[in-house]
């Protein structure tokens, strides 16, 4: 695969301010993308995005809890008005839980489906139309540190 094919790319990261989602940034960042960087902390994004392209320009930081469906659609909102399209979106937010299921709340369930399987859902389904137009590419990634 040529390395260039990224350049001016829009990629959408979700869970981008730690772990696999903040490596992806930077790697599609050094390459020349527009990235999108999506997680609660809007702060810890805002300080990392110059870590992921020089050209503040390129880099787009919005606060998104994937959980909530709203913010799915305002991130793909703000990543059109800002850069006119869609051409990636890796959907790479994740909880974790470790517990017996016999001594477990299922609450603490009830959370990890909203982000890891509805925080996906949300976001492929406003992101959808628009990966459409531009031909462009779904990423899922299920990795959680734990």
């Amino acid at each position: 695969m040529r390395l260039d094919c990224f350049v001016d790319k829009v990629i959408i990261i979700t869970g981008a301010s730690s772990g696999i989602g903040l490596a992806s940034a930077r790697l599609f960042g050094s390459l020349g993308a527009k990235v999108v960087m999506a997680a609660r902390s809007y702060e810890k994004l805002l300080e990392l995005a110059p870590g992921v392209s020089s050209d503040p320009k390129k880099v787009l930081c919005v606060k998104t809890d994937v959980s909530v469906e709203s913010d799915c659609k305002e991130l793909i909102e703000r990543t059109v008005a800002e850069f006119g399209r869609i051409d990636i979106l890796v959907n790479n937010a994740g909880i974790s839980m470790r517990a017996m299921f016999k001594d477990l709340d299922l609450s603490v369930i009830h959370s990890l489906m909203d982000v890891n399987f509805w925080g996906t859902v949300n976001c492929t389904k406003y992101a959808l139309p628009w990966l459409l137009e531009s031909k462009g590419q779904l990423v899922g990634v299920i990795s959680i540190a734990g």
